[in-house]
């Protein structure tokens, strides 16, 4: 098992109990990272949670600079399943980056990092707050708009095309403005060379008006992307 420790003192009572709130839920989701008891003391709030010994989605990435379709495709399934469970539950992730998907040791998904999840979003009551990775995250949020669970199929479309060619689409240097301009203004590079639906899917992913974006309309299960996948 695996022990997420926080101290008390630095985030108040109530987005502590969130988080357990919300890992409780993700309990009944196989691609979510599951939590098995809470304890606390006078300083600190434990969680115990499954060990995933398979590494990160990030270190997979890392060591082979990209990888092929076919295991691309089986991990982008698995994290939808996984978005599709937090979404139905009103739950908007908020940091989806391959940092945050880790593979158990069956090398199955599992998203971990709730501890930004939102909890209570539907589409008449949005939130707000610049919140997660920089890089990973939507237009509406860099632009301090309200926003839902559209974001997170934004950072979906970042991991695939990092899964797929090794980088971000986007500026991903350390110059802030022009991530931000990249983000909000600029289209996505895509190389020509991906497979098509690959292409495709990506392109709807990080479609900048959320109400049109891949995921928020229509059912991303049924991408011709994913023909192959039960």
């Amino acid at each position: 098992m695996a022990v997420k420790m926080i101290k008390k003192r630095e985030v108040n009572e109530n987005i502590i109990m969130r988080e357990r709130r919300i890992l409780l839920a993700a309990r009944d989701c196989p691609f979510l990272c599951h939590l098995y008891a809470t304890h606390q003391s006078r300083k600190r709030a434990y969680f115990i949670m499954e060990y995933l010994s398979g590494g990160s989605l990030e270190a997979l990435i890392e060591t082979y600079g990209s990888l092929n379709i076919d295991n691309a495709r089986f991990y982008t399934a698995e994290i939808v399943c996984g978005l599709q469970f937090l979404h139905g539950h009103n739950i908007v992730h908020r940091d989806i980056k391959p940092d945050n998907i880790m593979l158990d040791a069956d090398g199955h998904i599992r998203i971990i990092a709730l501890g930004l999840a939102q909890d209570g979003v539907t589409s008449s009551n949005n939130i707000s707050g610049v919140t997660g990775t920089f890089h990973y995250m939507a237009p509406e949020v860099l632009r301090k708009r309200g926003y839902g669970t559209a974001v997170d199929w934004w950072s979906l479309g970042i991991v695939v095309s990092e899964m797929a060619t090794g980088h971000s689409p986007f500026y991903s240097g350390s110059v802030s403005k022009m991530a931000y301009r990249a983000i909000t203004k600029g289209e996505p590079e895509i190389p020509s060379w991906l497979d098509a639906d690959m292409q495709d899917l990506i392109k709807k992913l990080l479609c900048k008006t959320p109400q049109k974006r891949l995921g928020v309309t229509g059912n991303i299960r049924e991408h011709p992307f994913f023909t192959t996948i039960g």
